[in-house]
């Protein structure tokens, strides 16, 4: 699975796109305004991750899909060939789900 994703994802605040690396374990990504680090698991069709978000550059025009910036994400998903369908929530805003899909571009 290592590779570059897309990512389009929703909350009920919005919803937004970004681009990310997968490699051995690590996740690595972002879009013009924020990053995300972290680490992801996969055991058989079944997709873990702990990332956290923050702010690289003060562009007012593109907003958190959780109305805040600095975030630790938990994410559980279900591989299905090169797509990776997720549901997710961020400890800081517990009551409010992200779902989302990671689609493979290339190695």
């Amino acid at each position: 699975m290592n590779g570059l994703y897309k990512a389009q994802f929703q909350t009920p605040f919005g919803s937004g796109s970004a681009v990310f690396v997968l490699r051995d374990g690590h996740l690595r990504g972002g879009n013009g305004a924020l990053y995300y680090v972290g680490n992801y698991r996969l055991d058989g069709e079944t997709f873990s991750a702990t990332l956290k978000t923050d702010r690289h550059t003060h562009d007012l025009t593109t907003a958190s899909v959780f109305g805040m910036d600095k975030l630790n994400v938990t994410l559980e998903g279900v591989v299905n060939g090169n797509t990776i369908t997720f549901d997710g929530v961020a400890n800081e805003v517990p009551d409010m789900q992200v779902q989302g899909m990671l689609e493979r571009l290339c190695d």
